[in-house]
């Protein structure tokens, strides 16, 4: 099984608990993706012909690129990789940047399955962690996303924040089973050194 990971290092703004690569300035987003495009092609002897099974756009915030943006990278994979008709295309994507108008792109575009950054459905902890969505958005966008017809969703969550109760967190995992998603995803927050 092969698979390619594709890295959007840009975000709205910063969460506080983010220690992935990333920057909040996207003046340089067309930039980048020219470049995937332009790295794509040199790069398609490298999987030796293997079908790949899986395409996964990760972050950073991969809902921020536009519909053609997207659609240039899968084309470019497309035309010069076997990719297997029966692929898992899948998105990161934060709640706020998935409107109706934005998920029928996705899926028009061939994304098959979305992994929304949720982290809480309680707002004050979204608040301390500098989301840009508050719980109704989130519940909402998942909605908005099963009614276009993407059927594969998985949500994070995120425990162990300050001020987080068990019963918090429990809440959280109860709402995020309520709306029917595939996956939950639930991680510790880590506290690294500085």
């Amino acid at each position: 099984m092969a698979g390619i990971y594709v890295h959007i290092p840009f975000c709205k703004q910063a969460c506080i608990y983010c220690d992935f690569h990333f920057s909040t300035n996207t003046a340089s987003q067309q930039e980048l993706v020219d470049s995937l495009i332009t790295e794509i092609g040199l790069q398609k002897e490298y999987l030796g012909g293997k079908t790949i099974d899986t395409i996964y756009f990760g972050g950073g915030t991969p809902s921020l690129l536009t519909e053609q943006q997207l659609n240039g990278i899968l084309h470019t994979i497309n035309d010069h990789l076997d990719v297997s008709p029966h692929a898992e295309v899948t998105l990161e994507a934060n709640p706020d940047d998935l409107s109706v108008e934005k998920l029928r792109s996705l899926k028009s575009s061939g994304v098959n399955r979305l992994s929304i950054g949720v982290q809480s459905f309680q707002n004050d902890l979204l608040r301390w962690m500098n989301r840009s969505h508050d719980s109704d958005q989130a519940t909402a966008c998942v909605k908005h996303a099963q009614d276009v017809g993407i059927e594969n969703i998985s949500i994070d969550l995120i425990f162990g924040m300050p001020g987080q109760t068990d019963e918090m967190f429990r809440q959280d995992l109860e709402r995020a089973i309520e709306t029917g998603v595939q996956h939950i995803a639930a991680y510790s927050l880590t506290v690294e050194e500085r």
